[in-house]
Parts: C-alpha cells; structure tokens; sequence
C-alpha cells in the first residue's frame, strides 16, 4: 500500500454503481492514482482547459499552481501543509497552514490534495461510487463520484455534494474533473457546476524543472514595487502626481514604503499613495515609521472622493468645511471636528489634545482631481508628531505635488 494512502475510519463507503475498471473497487482506485502520481524522482503535471496549471512534486512535498487566467494567472507554492499566496488587492504574500484540523485525516493524507482538484475529491469526499469504464468528451476513461452530504448546523440538507474524477484507463492520471450539486426536487443548487478538463496529465523528470522553481520567492516576486505600482496609473488614465519617494520640510519627514505604498483601482479609476511619517531620527532607537500619516489620492472625478474610514466610527463623521487656495485654484478643506481622544485609549486615560483626527484637501491639478489627507499621530502627552495635519501643512503638500517622470518609473 502506497505510503500516502490512509482510509478514514468509519467513513469511507464504497458504492459499486458499474463493473467498469477491472471491477475494482473505489479504494483500489484511489491507491493506483496515488501511486501514478507518486513516481521517484519525477513532478506530475496538469495543464486545466481554464489555462490553470500545476506541478506536484509528491516524493519531497513541493507544489506550484499558476490560477486559471480569468482568476488573474497568480502563481502560489506549497512546502508541505504550508501553502504561499499572493493577494494582488493586499500587494502582499500570505502563508496558510492547510493541514486538515480532526481527529480524521484525509483519505489521501499527503498535501497534493490542496493543488489537484481531481485528488482533492478524492480525499476528502465522504462516499466513493465506482463508474467504471465509460467514455467523456470523445475519449475512455475510469470515472467515480466522490460523494459527500450537504449539512448546515450539523443537520442534513438533502442535498449532495458531487465531485466527479475522470481517469486514464492506463495510467490512472487524472483527466477531469467536475463538481455538481444534487438537490431535492424543487430546490435550487447553492454551487454552480464546474467542469475541469486536464489537456495535459503527465509526469515530467523533476531535473527538467530550474532551480529554484518551487521556492517561496516565486510569489514574493509578484509583489509590486512603488516603482511597478506607479506605472500602473497610466493604465488608469490618470498623470501620476506624488511627493517623490520621500519628503522633507520642517513639519515632518515623509516617505514612501518600499511595498504597499502605491495602490491603484481600475474599477473605480482611483489611485493612492501612502507616506509613512519618519519620526525619532538621530535618536537612539532609531527612525520610526509612522504608517499611513499622509495618504495621496489621484481620480478623474473629485466626486468620488470619500472620508476616510474610520472602524470605530460608523455613519458620516463630522467635517468643517473651508475654501482654501492652492496652486492658485480654489480647493476644500474638510477638517474632523473629532480627535484622537475619542477612539478611545483602551484602559488608559486619553491625554487631553487639539489635534483633529485628520483632515483632507481637496483640489484639481490640470484636469487630475486630488485628496491630500493628514492623520493625526499623537504622543503620550497629546502632541501630534504630524505636522502635515494642519491647513498649513496640507496646503504645503499641495504645492509640493509634482508628477512622475518617466525616468523615475523605469525598470
């Protein structure tokens, strides 16, 4: 018995439904496509007609799956349980330990099943219904249903979870895939039916892969730069206008983080960018960034502009509203009529402050509508650090603004 496979303990059923396959039964089935994908020294690989594609490195547990194209084509690896992604909203690479929390393991308890759809209904589906030998899609292949019940608060639903594999009849890779949901008459599925045909199932020597194709470094890699981030604007239409990578005066230093600091959105046509506030230079711990202490935002319309989101507050904050000038244009002022004190300061008493919890400009450079917001960064005593939040301040931003030039985004 292959060293991966292990029977889940008052679970698995097995449901003759053909004498299809060399009447074997679900179980057997199972092992021999354990076993097909687990050659030494050699990946299986599948490429998915959505244009997914994985590679499963079974005998030293490494694993890479590039998402289907219209799921953006992200690359993900996997060490073990440990499974990397990248989430491009974020700009950020997140680690997930997958491993199956219970007493009952998985019926293929080996991690491949997390990157193959086929396998993954294989090990976790709760009934096996053997099909046997039938034809799909033109071509011979073993099928079985891996069959588990739809619950909700513990208590059935009547309906089925379905998770079709098809297979090579002489290899036992896998060859499709397709979920279904079987309901009661009358009722309506809550899943869509997914169909999942492997253009390619193959296995390929693990030397024919470079170095380093597994490493977890593959998805840092997607992990846009400022500079990346910035020339992505022009994608939106808009002239990228920023502070420069850092900014100094003498309400405060400025800078942008090497990551996370430039965000843009093509479903709504707006841009930011996030300037930390570096505060205690010289001192003897060291320069600290304060994060998110000037946010610049860049649209098409001032209109879409928005407060900003405060999580202990809901509704509309209260806002005084001023004309001020800026680069010779009329622009708005809004000015939180709240401060910091009233977040709250956990067990402790808030230091008495005047300082507004933020406040944003508004104004329009050649045609590009512009949001300057300056948030309050308080000390124990109630000082704020943030120079910029002030009208001055954010009228001194405004100023400043220059756009990007094309040398400062090049590769």
């Amino acid at each position: 018995m292959n060293r991966w496979r292990y029977a889940l303990a008052g679970l698995l059923v097995v449901i003759a439904a053909g004498c299809g396959g060399g009447d074997e039964s679900g179980e057997e089935i199972v092992e021999r496509v354990v076993d097909a994908v687990d050659e030494p020294g050699m990946i299986y690989h599948a490429i998915g007609d959505d244009n997914s594609e994985v590679w499963v490195d079974v005998e030293n547990e490494k694993f890479r799956r590039r998402e289907a194209t219209a799921s953006g084509g992200l690359i993900s690896v996997g060490d073990g349980w440990d499974r990397y992604t990248f989430d491009p909203i974020e700009n950020q690479v997140f680690v997930e330990d997958a491993n199956p929390e219970g007493a009952l393991r998985p019926r293929i308890d080996h991690p491949m099943v997390l990157w193959v759809e086929a396998l993954g209904a294989l090990a976790f589906g709760q009934e096996l219904e053997v099909i046997g030998d039938t034809v799909a899609d033109g071509r011979a292949v073993v099928a079985l249903n891996a069959r588990t019940p739809i619950t909700q608060d513990d208590e059935p639903t009547g309906a089925t979870l379905v998770g079709r594999v098809e297979l090579d009849p002489e290899t036992y890779l896998p060859l499709a895939f397709e979920r279904t949901e079987e309901v009661p008459a009358g009722a309506t599925p809550s899943q869509e039916r997914v169909r999942i045909r492997y253009m390619t199932s193959e296995l390929i020597s693990r030397d024919d892969l470079p170095e380093g194709f597994f490493d977890q470094a593959v998805v840092e890699a997607q992990v846009l730069t400022t500079e990346e981030s910035l020339r992505q604007l022009g994608n939106l239409g808009l002239t990228a206008y920023w502070l420069g990578e850092g900014y100094e005066s003498q309400l405060g230093v400025l800078a942008l983080p090497p990551i996370d600091a430039v965000i843009t959105d093509p479903t709504t046509n707006m841009a930011e960018l996030h300037y930390a506030l570096i505060v205690g230079a010289g001192g003897e711990d060291g320069a600290s960034p304060l994060l998110d202490a000037v946010i610049l935002r860049l649209a098409r319309d001032p209109n879409g502009f928005v407060q900003p989101t405060i999580p202990e507050f809901g509704g509309t904050l209260p806002e005084l509203e001023t004309e001020v000038e800026v680069r010779g244009v009329t622009g708005t002022l809004l000015t939180s009529l709240l401060t910091p004190a009233h977040l709250g300061c956990g067990t402790d008493e808030c230091p008495p402050t005047e300082a507004r919890l933020y406040r944003r400009l508004i104004f329009l450079i050649d045609g590009t509508a512009v949001q300057i917001e300056a948030f309050a960064r308080v000390t124990a005593a109630g000082d704020d650090l943030n120079g910029y939040n002030s009208e001055f301040g954010l009228v001194a931003l405004g100023e400043t603004m220059m756009e990007v030039t094309e040398d400062e985004v090049a590769p």
